[in-house]
């Protein structure tokens, strides 16, 4: 089974984990020039998030279902067919992390970077999609950023990669995106779509 894709041979998809701690500002910041001020949210210490995910690499492109749940101890995130089937699992914490494809392999590692790429070969957002999918620049990296028409988080270049914010909604007093989509350069493309969240 596969929905990862290069031409009509399947290759096992994947993405994403996350280290979250709270912080309020970080260097870097380039305001609008029109002088409008990005308002950013508050850190939330845990998050359960439903989403739809799709991935271009090249010639390679994935799209399925995700579910991402992230608290205090520890963190699992699922990715499934259109469908609803089960493809990969990624879970753990601070002591390392463990990735099982959906032929029951089992791969480790000690950061979820580190996984994907052991385990998939893949280069992609992972320190930062933990913070950008929730309106946030990732802390202790420099960034640019644009404010959208209602000062909230628009644009962010970091890490290499452009993300454009979208479709906010107002979740526990805070604002945070149902949509981003981040690019890098011509070829790598990641979209996540957010169905439902649970904040605390």
């Amino acid at each position: 089974m596969g929905v990862f894709r290069r031409g009509n041979q399947a290759v096992l998809p994947f993405l994403l984990a996350l280290g979250l701690t709270a912080c309020s500002h970080w260097p870097g910041f380039q305001p609008e020039e029109s002088g409008i001020a990005v308002t950013l949210p508050a850190q939330p210490a845990a998050f359960h998030l439903d989403g739809r995910v799709s991935v271009k690499a090249g010639e390679e492109s994935f799209s399925g279902g995700l579910v991402w749940r992230r608290d205090v101890a520890d963190e699992e995130l699922l990715l499934r067919t259109p469908l609803g089937q089960g493809i990969a699992e990624l879970r753990g914490g601070p002591a390392g992390m463990e990735l099982k494809d959906a032929e029951g392999r089992l791969f480790y590692a000690a950061d979820a970077d580190a996984l994907v790429r052991k385990a998939l070969g893949l280069e992609l957002p992972l320190r930062g999609l933990a913070w950008w999918v929730v309106g946030l620049p990732r802390p202790a990296a420099t960034y640019r950023a644009r404010p959208d028409a209602d000062g909230r988080l628009g644009e962010l270049e970091q890490d290499g990669w452009l993300i454009y914010f979208s479709r906010y909604e107002l979740h526990n007093n805070q604002f945070h995106p149902g949509k981003l989509v981040a690019r890098r350069g011509d070829d790598l493309e990641v979209r996540l779509v957010i169905d439902s969240w649970k904040l605390p």
